[in-house]
């Protein structure tokens, strides 16, 4: 382990309602609650228990500040779904530590902060839309709904603004509801200053591209600044940049990365492991992935260490070598995973992204021979694990709602 610090890349230098630069990996901070752990003592945690003093919570405040102190992991990215609010509001108890007191937001900042990082120095991004376990009130994309949602998440995390606020799983929503409600109360929060830009995020990228091309037409564009993707840029999903199935009047073969860049919207993905496929210990039960999807992800795993490399670290840099992704999101719960990830991306130090836009270029830089040998196995269009999937290789994104 190192303490070379997460490289930062350019990110938007025309847009400027969004970070000129972001590190390459961000900090997903659904790890932060008992949301996907069942760790002894974090069942009973919720936002009725939630607490400073709670082991777990300790925990998870020094890992926060390891990431943005230690490493320069200096993105957090939260949602009021992730623990139904235990998330954000241990968020919160981090950034008081962080940050510094912003003597011009005394009327909003709740708490008093005893840290020394200005808030412009982190960039700290939210969403709005799913909020409870309750499958009757998982979902509210009201206006009201919209508005109160943002105020308590300012409230939690104590500031003043988020820097990009997301519609989060659209897909579970009518579009006529987004248009007529969700989106005006989202430009709304704009208007006030609540945040700084606006994005969406969902695992369906067809249901983002209609969005998308609706919300230009209805509002103009500068509706939204930013899309979110998950688990379409990884080793057995690349659909991101390798489908054409979007149809836009700019360009009717368009993928949707390649649609994002004619509308001037910036990517961030996340999930680059697909939410534990792409582990030595396999996914967890509630994974959606088709069965011929998980014993794929299986066989790699195994093929793999037969060739003494770690397939998630394999994973992660891959995931981490497009040009076109911002910020890649990882779910890291203590310490050590926050150094892990952070000495693969430091592996990107002299990668100039704007320069080199070839995945396998940039790839030759970073992997070592054995695994760069192992990656060609995988993705091995004849041989490799993955070289019989058909539409099995992703699955269908409205059963997360189950």
């Amino acid at each position: 382990m190192s303490n070379n610090k997460v490289p930062q890349r350019r990110y938007s230098d025309k847009n400027t309602n969004l970070p000129k630069q972001l590190p390459l990996v961000g900090l997903g901070c659904s790890s932060f609650s008992s949301f996907f752990s069942s760790e002894e003592g974090n069942g009973e945690l919720n936002i009725d228990t939630v607490s400073r003093d709670h082991p777990a919570v300790i925990g998870w405040i020094e890992t926060i500040r390891h990431a943005v102190l230690n490493r320069g992991i200096n993105l957090l990215d939260t949602a009021p779904w992730y623990g139904h609010g235990v998330s954000e509001t241990v968020v919160g108890y981090a950034l008081d530590t962080i940050l510094t007191n912003d003597e011009e937001c005394d009327q909003v900042q709740h708490r008093k902060r005893t840290g020394s990082l200005a808030r412009s120095d982190l960039i700290i991004n939210t969403k709005v839309g799913r909020y409870e376990a309750d499958p009757l009130k998982q979902f509210d994309f009201s206006y009201e709904t919209t508005i109160k949602s943002v105020q308590r998440s300012l409230e939690r995390m104590n500031c003043s603004y988020i820097d990009v606020l997301q519609l989060h799983d659209p897909e579970f929503a009518p579009i006529p509801i987004l248009l007529k409600e969700t989106i005006p109360a989202l430009l709304e929060c704009k208007r006030r200053g609540w945040t700084r830009a606006l994005g969406l995020t969902g695992y369906p990228l067809d249901v983002q591209n209609e969005i998308l091309v609706k919300a230009e037409l209805e509002f103009g564009t500068n509706a939204f600044d930013q899309s979110l993707v998950y688990c379409h840029n990884n080793i057995h999903d690349n659909s991101l940049f390798s489908e054409h199935c979007f149809s836009s009047e700019r360009s009717p073969t368009d993928t949707f990365a390649g649609f994002c860049k004619h509308a001037n919207i910036h990517l961030m993905a996340a999930a680059p492991l697909s939410m534990g496929l792409l582990t030595h210990a396999g996914p967890p039960a509630w994974h959606p992935a088709p069965f011929a999807l998980k014993e794929a992800c299986g066989k790699a795993s195994k093929l793999c260490q037969s060739e003494g490399v770690n397939v998630s670290s394999l994973a992660i840099l891959y995931s981490l070598s497009h040009s076109s992704i911002g910020c890649t999101l990882l779910g890291m719960k203590d310490e050590q995973e926050v150094d892990v990830a952070a000495d693969l991306a430091s592996r990107f130090s002299t990668v100039d992204f704007n320069d080199e836009e070839n995945q396998d270029s940039i790839l030759d830089q970073v992997l070592t021979p054995k695994e760069r040998r192992v990656l060609n196995k995988l993705r091995d269009k004849t041989d490799g694990p993955f070289s019989q999937l058909k539409e099995d290789y992703r699955w269908d994104g409205k059963q997360e709602a189950a």
